[in-house]
């Protein structure tokens, strides 16, 4: 029996990110040494990513104008409106309703409401860029859906995070395994052409993350419980314990925010494969 057609939802994370700390990215970024570990911080490390990756793109693309990117998990649509605003003939997939809904302000007309391993387009593409994307699709299908949606020659561009094969604990649960991935792309029909470990670059978002939680969720979380701990005793009680999962849960998160564990247990890597 063949699969019901998926359901497409609003993620409030991603709502969060963008309407309540104004970041129009949703991504990891780039840093160097002297970058404030603060959310400025981080919207300039996002910044510098974004230009990282066009830079690349650039660097493929004889004639924008006549190269058809399909940008894979599109976000707020930022990317896609710089490629746009630089020549590209793009469009935007994601499966999200709120990102189809920001993404259509900026580049009406756009815009695939899918997922990318069910994506079905009359057109074929000279480049698909999965910016932090590629750890959502079921790897056994990300190379065969890429390869069908490109041109020969086409390029894949992919930067995201994978795991090491001796990748342990909570925060080895999370990406593909990279020799897993690699494997399935020579298998499917691509070519390395190029590659970069940006973990140094990279792995300082999490700090910048650790540090905001921790001086301003969880210190108006421990605000909030002290005052009602004072207040109404009896009702804390119930309350901490009607949530004592997604308490610990949250105090779990924390655990993949350590920069260090993610530099020795998974690599951020920029690819460039192309369509053999």
């Amino acid at each position: 029996m063949g699969r019901s057609k998926p359901e497409f939802r609003k993620d409030r994370a991603l709502r969060f990110y963008y309407d309540v700390l104004g970041l129009d990215r949703l991504h990891y970024g780039m840093w160097v040494d002297n970058d404030p570990r603060t959310l400025d911080g981080v919207k300039v490390a996002q910044k510098r990513y974004e230009d990282f990756l066009v830079t690349e793109i650039q660097s493929l693309a004889k004639d924008p104008a006549k190269t058809r990117v399909l940008d894979v998990g599109c976000g707020s649509g930022v990317m896609s409106e710089t490629l746009f605003g630089k020549g590209f003939d793009v469009e935007g997939l994601s499966p999200d309703l709120f990102q189809q809904e920001i993404f259509e302000k900026r580049l009406p007309g756009r815009f695939h409401l899918a997922r990318f391993q069910y994506f079905n387009s009359s057109k074929e593409y000279d480049l698909v860029l999965m910016s932090e994307s590629a750890q959502y699709i079921p790897v056994k299908q990300l190379f065969a859906k890429a390869y069908e949606c490109l041109k020969p020659g086409g390029h894949l561009v992919v930067c995201d995070y994978f795991k090491n094969d001796y990748a342990s604990g909570l925060i080895g649960k999370s990406g593909h395994k990279l020799s897993t991935f690699l494997k399935l792309a020579k298998d499917d029909g691509f070519l390395v052409t190029k590659e970069k470990d940006v973990t140094h670059e990279t792995s300082p978002t999490l700090d910048a993350a650790k540090i905001f939680i921790e001086k301003y969720i969880l210190t108006s979380i421990e605000i909030f419980s002290d005052k009602l701990r004072e207040r109404r005793p009896r009702l804390f009680k119930i309350i901490m314990w009607l949530f004592r999962k997604r308490i610990a849960k949250g105090y779990r998160i924390l655990e993949l925010l350590d920069s260090e564990a993610f530099a020795k247990n998974k690599k951020y890597m920029f690819f460039i494969f192309q369509k053999n």
